[in-house]
């Protein structure tokens, strides 16, 4: 049987498992499988982790910490990751609610298909939570070059995998970026997920590269929150001129990031804004649009509003794949329709792995260029209150749970 060798260390001991390139998951094959610890022999409890995962779309109530597999290396690209820190997300909160999930079980059937598997009666369920972390390598497939085992990392998991809201993860090499000794953990661990998402909106939705930024000026809204935290030091890295809507609580803190703060609450500060109509790129990090600001870019200069709140999975969740996607654009149409009369265009963004982005990202972090904004830091017994602070909305940078 033709397969790939996996070296691995757990709790201090060295294991050497083989796993068929085309194993499936079956219900009792599945990586996460739920079960008792008292369940479990004492061989197997070494193959067991600590993991706070759903059987349902419950929300925050749902979460229970369960003793589940470690998850096996089934592509021989992916590694496998002590975690030790790792942050909730925006889109945590709303993932576990069931956002999201009819475009995120396709991505999962095709990942399957990849691997050759067709299981009409596989479910997603359990689930486990977080989008990305810091930890130690603890296994490498067999194709996976440049990563060892023992190497310190952060990175990143998408939407639709398995998340690092437990005591290991696995995810593609091209995740991950070796992390050097220096960078804080729980700081690194706030980043990845919502730097890539804000990598997306400035260079591939926004058109700002960072070799084009010198000059620009970008206006963030939402800038004291973890998406805009961190476009308030990369786009000032990278020479931007920058402006950052938030709240008037946190307008130190934005300006400590080294860009220009206003408070949303003052009467004066949008009509300001719309009147200068001099901004290359406007920021909605946010949540729901403003669309007045849109006035406030440059006319006729092919200058972007990227919107961090597109409304194509809440389309497709309530009116099923087809009507969602016709409804989606039909209304980025019509609002285009109108911004492009008069010279702006309004755009979505998405999160988007990056492996070059993430490599950038880290070496600004390690250089202290930019550092990672933590709101609150909650140890991984108490994963729901994590859950529950980001649900209380109005954060400063990122919340982050460590394991360590």
């Amino acid at each position: 049987m033709s397969g790939m060798k996996i070296i691995c260390r757990v709790k201090g001991v060295q294991l050497r498992r083989l796993w068929p390139q085309s194993r499936q998951f079956t219900s009792s094959t599945r990586p996460y499988a739920t079960q008792t610890e008292e369940s479990v022999g004492v061989e197997d409890k070494r193959l067991r982790m600590r993991a706070w995962q759903l059987n349902g779309y419950d929300g925050v109530e749902g979460l229970t910490l369960e003793m589940a597999r470690i998850p096996p290396i089934l592509r021989p690209s992916d590694v496998l990751v002590k975690v030790h820190a790792a942050s909730v997300n925006p889109i945590d909160t709303v993932l576990i609610g069931g956002y999201g999930r009819p475009v995120l079980n396709i991505m999962r059937a095709l990942g399957q298909l990849e691997q050759g598997i067709v299981d009409p009666n596989q479910t997603e369920l359990p689930i486990t939570g977080g989008r990305d972390f810091v930890g130690e390598v603890v296994g490498v497939g067999q194709r996976v070059r440049g990563i060892s085992v023992g190497q310190r990392v952060l990175g990143v998991v998408s939407p639709q995998g398995q998340g690092s809201h437990a005591e290991f993860v696995v995810t593609p090499a091209s995740n991950v970026c070796s992390l050097p000794d220096n960078v804080n953990t729980e700081e690194a661990a706030s980043l990845p997920y919502t730097a890539l998402t804000g990598w997306s909106a400035v260079v591939v939705s926004g058109m700002i590269p960072p070799g084009k930024a010198l000059g620009k000026r970008v206006l963030i809204l939402g800038a004291a929150g973890g998406v805009g935290s961190f476009l308030c030091q990369l786009l000032s890295v990278w020479g931007a001129q920058v402006t950052g809507v938030c709240s008037n609580d946190a307008m130190d803190l934005v300006a400590s990031l080294g860009v220009e703060p206003l408070d949303y609450t003052d009467p004066s500060t949008k009509p300001m804004l719309t009147a200068d109509k001099g901004y290359d790129l406007i920021i909605n990090a946010a949540g729901k649009d403003d669309l007045e600001y849109l006035s406030a870019l440059k006319p006729w200069m092919g200058a972007s509003y990227v919107t961090l709140s597109p409304p194509l999975l809440t389309n497709i969740d309530q009116r099923g794949l087809a009507a969602g996607l016709i409804k989606s654009a039909r209304e980025i149409a019509c609002q285009n329709l109108t911004s492009l009369s008069e010279g702006r265009v309004y755009k979505w963004a998405f999160f988007m792995p990056n492996t070059r982005a993430l490599s950038h990202i880290t070496h600004l972090l390690a250089t202290h260029m930019i550092r990672g904004v933590v709101d609150g830091v909650f140890p991984f017994s108490q994963t729901p209150q994590a859950y529950k602070h980001v649900l209380n909305g109005h954060a400063r940078g990122k919340t982050v749970i460590t394991l360590t």
